[in-house]
């Protein structure tokens, strides 16, 4: 008897050329994709498996967490193969901890496939190295969404994902935490899509002018920002 496998996939930042190859491989050979929001479903075509919409929006969820974690596991009474697609790196904010945690205790059989984060995506748009001697030696990753959960770690470049909506609240605790307003700020619309919109600010600006974030956007900040670009 084939024991069932769910398949905890990246997709990638969004753009299907950045898809892996073993993320690929995987799709083309699953009876069916859970597939999350900010997942191009033109790009889902090239596949023949049965697609299945779970995403969750701020505001408009779908499915509750709890709801797909019982979607996926009923599906292994019907599939052998179940593929869940999650945008990005599933491994970063993509709360495959709790389906992994929930479906093991069913028994079953996951494998998690890394893709792609959409925050190298950003910095690769931005022409910037998250890292670089003398400017970056550390990077953090937050989320900016729900605000109760926001934490300011000790880093030389911070990137949020989910931050889009509260942009002006991380930028109100940056300055609590002695952040300088001069810091840069760059803020990447739609990484990785033809539709890719790059603006910069600084801590200040971003207050002074009311500027509001449009998701999907990853924000990136710190002195490496204003850094000279690697092209």
């Amino acid at each position: 008897m084939n024991i069932p496998t769910i398949y905890l996939v990246g997709f990638g930042p969004g753009n299907p050329e950045l898809l892996t190859i073993k993320a690929d491989k995987l799709l083309r050979e699953t009876e069916v994709i859970f597939y999350d929001n900010l997942i191009d479903e033109k790009a889902l075509e090239t596949y023949s498996a049965q697609k299945i919409y779970v995403g969750k929006r701020k505001g408009r969820h779908s499915k509750n967490q709890d709801e797909i974690n019982q979607i996926l596991y009923t599906a292994t009474s019907k599939y052998s193969h179940i593929v869940r697609l999650k945008g990005g790196d599933p491994l970063i904010f993509g709360r495959v901890g709790e389906e992994i945690e929930f479906l093991k205790q069913k028994g079953i059989h996951v494998e998690v496939v890394p893709g792609i984060s959409s925050a190298s995506a950003s910095a690769s748009a931005c022409g910037i190295s998250l890292t670089k001697r003398g400017v970056s030696s550390s990077v953090a990753y937050c989320t900016g969404h729900p605000l109760h959960y926001m934490n300011i770690p000790t880093a030389d470049t911070l990137v949020f994902f989910m931050g889009a909506s509260s942009l002006q609240e991380i930028m109100h605790v940056l300055l609590q935490k002695q952040w300088a307003p001069s810091t840069p700020v760059a803020i990447i619309y739609n990484a990785s899509m033809p539709n890719e919109y790059i603006s910069k600010y600084t801590i200040e600006s971003i207050l002074s002018e009311n500027i509001k974030g449009v998701s999907p956007s990853i924000v990136i900040i710190g002195r490496i920002v204003s850094s000279k670009n690697l092209f």
